[in-house]
């Protein structure tokens, strides 16, 4: 595995260096699988697989019948090495819990300094949903709030990890009823609202510590997918 994870590594090293170098463009159709291997002096399979890590974190689109394109959002672009990280070094879901907890307490008692009318109707906006649509609400939820603070560093490596966050939010609205997300979500609200720092602060440790035990009790138990250890 170790290996197989080094060439794959090694693969979208030489693929960072065709962007670097200007070799392929935003909106570019890629080589064909064949010229790449070529290229690389892969095999095509192992080729696939660094394909697939790059699709799996946005950088590639593939359209059927057409081909393989670079991402137009050059956004994107510039967050793909903490993305590679990610899937490439196993980093696991609880590890993940771990770093939230770390900084989106301090994302959240931001907000509620800076939080406008607009950041906070869109904010507001991901409630209506989190009942009946809870991942997709969740993960809107916490983009909502990062984008809150206005600090465009934090947006960026927030969004280069929201797909690793995404799978968590999907896994921990299995193990727990809706109404218990919805409510620490509702609380997080009310307090950047009120422009209470401390007490969004309070409250979004509350949520991620209450969500990061769901993870654990469900790890202690050997009911967690292959991969979020």
């Amino acid at each position: 595995m170790k290996t197989e994870r080094r060439s794959t590594a090694d693969l979208i090293e030489r693929f960072r260096l065709m962007i670097a170098h200007g070799e392929i463009v935003r909106g570019d159709r890629l080589p064909s699988e064949r010229e790449l291997a070529e290229r690389f002096g892969t095999s095509r399979s192992s080729l696939r697989h660094a394909l697939k890590v790059l699709h799996s974190v946005g950088i590639i689109s593939q359209r059927v019948g057409d081909g393989t394109y670079l991402s137009n959002d050059a956004s994107r672009i510039l967050e793909f090495p903490l993305a590679f990280m990610l899937t490439l070094d196993g980093i696991s879901m609880l590890e993940l819990f771990d770093m939230r907890l770390m900084i989106e307490p301090e994302f959240a008692a931001k907000a509620a300094e800076r939080a406008h009318g607009k950041s906070l109707d869109t904010i507001r906006n991901t409630l209506s949903s989190m009942l009946t649509d809870t991942a997709e609400a969740d993960a809107a939820f916490h983009e909502a709030v990062c984008s809150a603070t206005g600090n465009r560093v934090c947006q960026r490596m927030f969004s280069a990890i929201q797909n690793a966050f995404r799978a968590g939010m999907q896994l921990t609205t299995k193990l727990a009823p809706p109404e218990r997300a919805f409510e620490f979500h509702k609380q997080i609200y009310s307090a950047i609202h009120l422009r209470q720092p401390a007490e969004a602060r309070k409250r979004m440790i509350e949520h991620l510590t209450d969500a990061q035990g769901v993870l654990l009790a469900a790890h202690l138990e050997g009911n967690l997918p292959n991969g979020f250890h």
